[in-house]
């Protein structure tokens, strides 16, 4: 995708999300970086498991798009953390995971249940989808419930956005 052309985005629909980009991979976290920012997601990016959890302690994100595979580091330890955090906060965060391996091998690990899965070279049109259609199911289980987002991570989707995802992700 390239967001200078004609993109049938909104250039502002990720304002006020945040998203914790966890790949040890410098190229990848650059390219989601400056794509994601484009769309007006605050972004933040981590190069090890190691790294994600220190700043975990700090900023809580809407979403986290986080690579399977870490030498010498196990993602199990960036999940276990997220399920603690859910337990404290009340507050599911969606996990999109990317690799450079087919789905079978991400489907021998059950223990990690990701919301979606994304094959490397990521299909940066497939990726913001899938992250309008995230936030926009979170949304709509808060209002439902009429729970709040965390304190500091108020997820402000503009309105029309949740019809503006449906009519993209049937075309």
């Amino acid at each position: 995708m390239n967001p200078t052309i004609a993109s049938p985005l909104k250039v502002g629909i990720l304002k006020g999300v945040q998203i914790l980009v966890v790949d040890n991979d410098v190229d990848s976290r650059v390219l989601y970086t400056i794509f994601l920012e484009h769309f007006g997601a605050n972004v933040m990016t981590a190069g090890s498991i190691k790294e994600a959890l220190e700043i975990l302690s700090w900023f809580i994100p809407n979403i986290i798009i986080c690579e399977i595979r870490f030498l010498g580091e196990s993602v199990y330890t960036l999940f276990n953390r997220l399920s603690a955090m859910e337990v404290d906060n009340n507050n599911h965060i969606p996990v999109i995971v990317t690799s450079t391996c087919t789905t079978s091998t991400n489907n021998e690990i059950p223990e990690i249940e990701p919301e979606k899965y994304l094959l490397k070279p990521v299909d940066l049109d497939e990726l913001i989808l899938m992250i309008i259609n995230l936030l926009v199911n979170i949304n709509n289980i808060l209002s439902a419930y009429e729970l709040k987002p965390p304190c500091n991570n108020q997820i402000k989707l503009k309105e029309g956005l949740a019809v503006e995802a449906d009519i993209l992700l049937t075309t």
